[in-house]
């Protein structure tokens, strides 16, 4: 009779034991890293970075809209030809002649293409080997960083200025006015800057940047240096 308790007891023990759990299997989900833009692509809006992209396009239609005006086209060589550009585009600091000329159909009276007089540029050497361009006469004012963007071509994002005294205003602090373009170095000592229209017409206006003569540069300000800490004794 014991041996029959025994056996029930041990029984009842084993129906109150814990019951293993059956183990699911998680495969591990490898997420690829989305890289993050960086240089001048972090900081231009999505409208203004499909303009870079299209730019190619832009420009063919711009030139057909001006085949009214071939023969002054042909004059301009490679300033207007969209394939000109050479390695090294980066130009160096100091002052240039900037000549502006329009292309594209912009509406009403104005012609398709138009050719301005020469005014002053200057390219100045920032810090971490960054450059910035501004125009500083005439009545169009653009301005602004200039991002190594491969072997043949920087990208600028600036905006317009109002007055040449005006301290240039970054891009994005007020769209309406920002600007993104490409310099690209076209020959010996000849660059072009092009910006796309922003107004949904297709049109450029490109300017050509020449050195100005040695004698006319600006007197270029000392290089900063970081200033060194004296030991207090």
């Amino acid at each position: 009779m014991k041996y029959i308790v025994s056996i029930a007891a041990l029984a009842a023990l084993a129906a109150c034991a814990p019951r293993p759990q059956a183990m699911i299997a998680i495969p591990r989900l490898d997420v690829p890293e989305v890289p993050q833009p960086t240089g001048w692509r972090a900081i231009v809006s999505a409208q203004d970075s499909d303009r870079l992209t299209g730019l190619p396009g832009i420009w063919d239609r711009a030139l057909a809209a001006s085949q009214r005006f071939r023969s002054q086209i042909r004059r301009e060589g490679d300033l207007l030809a969209p394939q000109a550009a050479r390695n090294h585009p980066a130009p160096p600091p100091g002052s240039y002649h900037c000549r502006l000329v329009k292309i594209g159909a912009s509406g009403g009276r104005e012609p398709a293409y138009k050719s301005f007089p020469e005014f002053f540029c200057y390219i100045r050497g920032d810090r971490a080997d960054s450059l910035f361009f501004t125009k500083q006469t005439g009545s169009e004012l653009p301005g602004g960083y200039l991002h190594t963007d491969g072997e043949q071509r920087l990208v600028l994002t600036g905006a317009k200025q109002y007055a040449a005294t005006d301290v240039p205003m970054p891009y994005g602090t007020e769209p309406e006015r920002d600007l993104v373009g490409v310099v690209e170095r076209i020959g010996p000592f000849r660059w072009r800057l092009v910006l796309p229209w922003r107004d949904g017409k297709d049109g450029l206006d490109i300017y050509e940047l020449t050195p100005v003569p040695l004698k006319q540069q600006a007197v270029e300000p000392p290089a900063e240096t970081p200033s060194e800490t004296v030991a207090q004794p």
